[in-house]
């Protein structure tokens, strides 16, 4: 059974959650394990807080608006964005792209984070779209967490963190019991149908699913296909250098290099692809 924590055992809790999660995240689109450091709370109003910071709200799926909120200046989000763009291969990144990127990595922090949650309830706790928000909307009056991030050069760039007294009490628990969840319902303890979806979610987890590596593609008229012969050569639309794509039931899911591991193939994963992404590429 997980330790009963008070409020502020569940403040430093979430703050080294979050962040461990945010490291793994960080490393696996850039390569590089960053490092990390948690500063002590400041105002919301502190003169530290840039004014066009660039501030995320990332709703969890529980009742009381339950919430984590991440700002960052501008010079920390590209920094970031273009870190993971360019281990993914990409040279020319746009300030969209970049922003686009950073927010995929603090929303996989923070599903990571909610995962976490979850196990701690004994639940399922998910986290939902990212949208723009400051942490004045919800009233937030215990300041913010600054943390200290340095990625690939040795100068640090800030992030600050922050979340609603709903997700701060939510953790004080440990156990799922008499927690509301955001649809409404309660869970109640041995009555819970938490065994039976954990028993449907195993099932799911065997399913396999066809996974293939498409190095590029071409488009030939029938006159050119029916002329190939052993030795003819088909351009595709990718140079040698671009990564190729990880495909799952027809979806591009990740992009990568290959490599070889004891003398098989293999795909070494560089970035991610986004959801919205993925609807684009659906073969």
């Amino acid at each position: 059974m997980p330790d009963v924590l008070d409020t502020a055992g569940a403040a430093v809790w979430l703050a080294e959650e979050w962040m461990a999660k945010l490291a793994s995240s960080v490393e696996m689109m850039t390569e590089v394990r960053p490092a990390l450091k948690l500063g002590s709370r400041v105002p919301v109003a502190s003169p530290e807080i840039p004014i066009e910071a660039l501030w995320y709200s990332i709703p969890l799926n529980l009742s009381g608006d339950a919430a984590i909120f991440i700002g960052a200046a501008e010079e920390a989000w590209l920094h970031i964005g273009k870190s993971a763009l360019l281990a993914a291969g990409v040279t020319e990144v746009t300030p969209d792209d970049a922003r686009g990127t950073y927010l995929e990595i603090i929303g996989q922090a923070t599903s990571g984070l909610a995962q976490a949650i979850g196990e701690r309830l004994e639940t399922s706790i998910s986290s939902l779209a990212p949208k723009a928000g400051k942490p004045e909307a919800l009233g937030n009056t215990t300041g913010l967490i600054p943390v200290e991030i340095t990625l690939g050069d040795p100068l640090p760039r800030k992030l600050f963190l922050t979340w609603s007294s709903a997700l701060e009490t939510a953790v004080t628990h440990t156990k799922s019991e008499d927690l509301e969840l955001a649809d409404g319902n309660q869970t109640e303890g041995k009555r819970s149908t938490r065994p039976e979806k954990s028993r449907t979610l195993d099932l799911l987890m065997e399913v396999e699913l066809p996974v293939s590596v498409s190095f590029g593609r071409a488009q030939l008229p029938l006159r050119d296909v029916l002329k190939l012969t052993s030795g003819s050569i088909v351009e595709l639309n990718r140079t040698i250098s671009d990564p190729v794509e990880i495909i799952v039931n027809s979806c591009v899911i990740a992009r990568g290099e290959v490599v070889v591991v004891e003398g098989n193939y293999g795909v070494r994963i560089h970035q991610v692809i986004s959801r919205e992404e993925r609807l684009r590429t659906l073969k």
